[in-house]
């Protein structure tokens, strides 16, 4: 075997072991063990050719769980996609592929020394064909497994873990996995225009979007979901192969979902609110897009492309029966939208907030003024020194709220006498993930939604 070119690529630390081959599996489907590995893979090995000439073996990478099954079953075969990110553009893998179909990939787990070899047909789909296969991709590639080979402790190395790259994006699900916006058409020009924006805290906004002819449009949506945006026309810069200096920008499509936070299309413009065709989002500073929007002057009218609704966290009340909503900052944002319908006498809220975001508890409070005697509030980072204007908002606040703790939320909180007292079966959830897994551990043996913040 004689190698006439390669390409460097990124080293990373690894170190001899003795390998111990043990064939787990050679057939199909794939056993349990070998999805796990492919599950925690954020990079793989896949070879290719062009014909009988210009052999190539490569790698692809991303975030754990980059790679999707499609199928993995007797009746369906085994069959999975990956995305296509930006690269060098020599597309010797991609080039391959497309004059002769097939790979061979191998999947290393350099932790354990196991190893999955595949072999299979590939095909290439782009555009509306990978959007709709593997959606917010627009390069995918498709393999169709004909042969694996599942081994344990197959490798003559193990691999140290260092840093993941700053350039691999969000994983990118299947439809089947995590439902995708839904519009009168994805590739519509229906724009939101920015018509108002209130600055609640240092960090948080509320921003208030209008489409024009809405019912036009045939745009409905349900008090639980959230918009998709597009944001790629005002911050993509294009093609480049590296980019030092934001990394994460480089294969970021710019599209960006927000939790509504104002009731659905045909609801009345009470108090200043929305009005028809019109809808509300609460937003936390916290990357390139939400800073681009902090710093946008609502009278040059920013239109951004609109391209669905998504999401179903809805909050279901039976009459006379209590519930639980429990919101990690923002993350009140799902309940507000839903508030009309509920009967808040029968809710138990209990909101964690930082000092800093009281502004955004008193505006709530103001707003819903039946809010605060269901509400427990929890303020972090009030201990120590504060501001005049801080201790003012927690005054006014603890005037608002009686019961507010100047302390992070505990077990106790969520299985107190309180709670037993109220007989609450069902539980809401929209926290930071550790938060949610903290109460997911402490609601054990009880009924539990919650919002997933990487939607």
């Amino acid at each position: 075997l004689h190698g006439v070119f390669r390409l460097h690529n990124i080293p990373t630390i690894i170190y001899p072991a003795l390998p111990d081959p043990k064939l787990v599996s050679d057939s199909l489907p794939l056993p349990q063990k070998a999805l796990d590995l492919v599950a925690k893979s954020d990079m793989f090995f896949i070879s290719s050719s062009n014909h009988l000439s210009d052999m190539d073996t490569n790698h692809r990478g991303g975030p754990p769980g980059f790679v999707r099954f499609l199928a993995n079953s007797a009746d369906s075969g085994t069959v999975f996609v990956y995305p296509e990110y930006s690269g060098n553009r020599l597309y010797q893998t991609l080039g391959n592929l497309q004059t002769t179909p097939r790979a061979g990939i191998c999947f290393p787990d350099n932790d354990t020394g196991d190893v999955l070899y595949v072999t299979g047909t590939t095909e290439i789909l782009a555009g509306a064909e990978a959007e709709n296969l593997l959606p917010r991709s627009n390069l995918v590639v498709k393999v169709t497994v004909t042969a694996a080979r599942f081994v344990e402790k197959g490798l003559a190395f193990r691999g140290e873990l260092g840093e993941r790259s700053p350039y691999n994006p969000p994983v990118r699900y299947l439809p089947t996995e995590k439902a995708p916006v839904s519009g009168p058409d994805n590739k519509s020009n229906i724009a939101a225009t920015l018509v108002k924006r209130e600055v609640l805290t240092p960090t948080i906004s509320r921003y208030r979007f209008r489409v024009a002819d809405s019912a036009k449009e045939g745009l409905k949506w349900r008090a639980g979901q959230h918009v998709a945006l597009s944001f790629a026309k005002e911050l993509d810069l294009g093609y480049s192969h590296m980019r030092e200096d934001d990394p994460k920008s480089l294969n970021d499509d710019y599209l960006r979902t927000f939790t509504m936070s104002s009731p659905p299309v045909g609801t009345s413009s009470e108090n200043g609110g929305p009005a028809q065709g019109e809808f509300e989002i609460v937003v936390r500073k916290v990357g390139v897009v939400t800073y681009f929007l902090s710093r946008q002057r609502v009278e040059l009218g920013l239109e951004v492309p609109l391209k669905g609704f998504g999401g179903d966290f809805a909050v279901e009340q039976k009459e006379g029966e209590y519930i639980a909503f429990v919101a990690g900052g923002v993350g009140i944002t799902p309940l507000l939208a839903q508030l009309p319908t509920l009967d808040l006498s029968s809710l138990h809220l209990l909101w964690t907030t930082r000092v800093d975001d009281l502004n955004l508890v008193n505006d709530l409070f103001t707003k819903y003024p039946k809010l605060p005697a269901s509400t427990s509030l929890f303020v972090t980072g009030a201990a120590g020194d504060l501001t005049k204007m801080q201790k003012d908002l927690l005054m006014k606040v603890s005037e608002l709220c009686p019961r507010v703790e100047s302390r992070r939320m505990l077990e106790k909180d969520v299985s107190g006498s309180a709670v037993e007292e109220k007989d609450i079966r069902k539980w809401y959830i929209c926290a930071s993930p550790p938060l949610r897994k903290d109460l997911l551990a402490w609601l054990n043996g009880k009924e539990v939604s919650y919002e997933d913040f990487g939607y």
